[in-house]
């Protein structure tokens, strides 16, 4: 709000502004989502992952798949999406679509996520020189948390160098933090 005072005061202005705010340390960040949920027990696996595939093209931040036991004890999942709100209804309609199921509860929800960033680099492997990108998870004191290589170049460099996957990760990893470090 503002507020102006009675005195007079030459040339500066007897005003105040105050803002009244939360003060959320460096790197955590509030963030507002959607939470989708549907019960199956009629659906196979290759449908399930199928709708996961199709949900996550289609925006949704997670998917993930809860075993439950339904009436008469049968065996059954709970889809879990994690969304943004404006996604919400879109999919909803393509959860049902995709499982048949005759509905979705969803119900808002907030998080505290840590400040991330996406970084490229060349990647030494090998002799050879292979640009991979890394996500970058900071805690609240900026010191890195986590460093996670995207799937579709770590699966890239793999099949390059005939090198397994877990080996593939392991070297991007070592690398970008070094790198990072050096920053």
């Amino acid at each position: 709000g503002y507020g102006a005072g009675t005195k007079d005061f030459k040339g500066v202005p007897n005003v105040l502004r105050v803002v009244l705010g939360e003060s959320v340390r460096h790197g955590l960040f509030r963030d507002e989502i959607a939470v989708l949920e549907t019960n199956v027990d009629d659906v196979t696996g290759e449908v399930i992952g199928h709708t996961i595939e199709r949900l996550l093209e289609a925006g949704a931040k997670d998917v993930s798949v809860v075993p439950m036991l339904t009436k008469k004890n049968r065996p059954g999942q709970i889809l879990k999406v994690i969304a943004s709100k404006e996604d919400l209804e879109r999919l909803s309609r393509l959860l049902i679509e995709e499982t048949g199921s005759l509905g979705v509860r969803w119900y808002p929800c907030e998080r505290y996520i840590l400040a991330r960033e996406s970084v490229s680099f060349e990647l030494s492997i090998e002799g050879r020189s292979e640009p991979v990108n890394v996500k970058v998870a900071r805690d609240m004191d900026g010191r890195i948390v986590q460093i996670k290589p995207e799937y579709e170049d770590v699966k890239r460099v793999a099949e390059k160098t005939d090198k397994p996957l877990r080996e593939v990760m392991h070297v991007i990893e070592t690398q970008a933090r070094k790198r990072l470090m050096e920053e």
